[in-house]
């Protein structure tokens, strides 16, 4: 898949959302908006209209926008995107590739709106190794992985694109036996990047022998790494119930 039928997918992807959207797109629209790092006066004057427009459809004084809208806001937020260097579609792009589907994906959700990290980690009841002050970061859903399906089933290549994949996510790695290897395929994968691509939070399951690199990584890279004690089935049912009321 090259990059512009990538981020052809991306925008189809972001359409449906808003569209399926019926009780509040505006919500939707405003959780895009925010993942973008777009502000509603930044993408206001790229479209050439008023910021109350904007905020008018994100707090649903406005009716469900026409097709044309939507199709106008996912543009206005790529082509803003593209002309600061396209992380954020760079790092999205990779979660809509079909290359990545796999089993070894155990499950990944968005969420309705933007959730601090710590009240995921908190809620997982998991052990905080790294920089436990940047779990006030906000993310906007999860991607669970089954490692060691991954090992067998993903090329090195495809792992690589996963892992640098989930930027404003949490990465949940079920079945890690010491965090070495994901957490080097997670720095290696912010090899020739512009800027950092990588999740906001690592939760580690499964581990009995904690690399000390594996720690020493996630320190370097400015990343909180955290380890969860339950079983891995029970870790999957726990994400699937987290339910934030903000």
């Amino acid at each position: 898949m090259d990059d512009s039928e990538a981020t052809q997918k991306l925008a189809e992807a972001i359409a449906g959302e808003i569209c399926l959207a019926e009780n509040d797109p505006g919500a939707v629209m405003k959780r895009w908006r925010e993942r973008f790092q777009v502000s509603q006066k930044q993408l206001a004057k790229h479209l050439e209209v008023s910021p109350s427009v904007i905020s008018d459809y994100e707090s649903g004084r406005r009716k469900s926008p026409r097709v044309e809208t939507i199709k106008k806001f996912i543009e206005g937020l790529l082509e803003l995107d593209a002309a600061s260097g396209g992380r954020v579609v760079m790092a999205l792009e990779k979660l809509v590739a079909p290359e990545i589907a796999s089993e070894a994906i155990l499950d990944s959700r968005e969420f309705g709106l933007p959730v601090p990290a710590r009240l995921l980690v908190e809620y997982l009841d998991c052990k905080v190794l790294t920089h436990i002050n940047l779990l006030n970061r906000d993310i906007y859903g999860y991607t669970a992985l089954d490692s060691v399906k991954a090992i067998v089933s993903m090329t090195p290549q495809q792992l690589l694109r996963l892992y640098g994949g989930t930027t404003q996510r949490a990465a949940i790695l079920s079945n890690v036996s010491t965090g070495r290897s994901p957490m080097v395929a997670i720095k290696a994968s912010q090899i020739g990047t512009s800027s950092a691509v990588k999740p906001a939070v690592v939760i580690l399951q499964g581990v009995n022998d904690l690399d000390p690199l594996a720690v020493k990584i996630a320190d370097s890279i400015h990343l909180p790494l955290c380890l969860s004690d339950m079983e891995s089935d029970e870790l999957i049912h726990q994400i699937r119930t987290f339910n934030p009321q903000i």
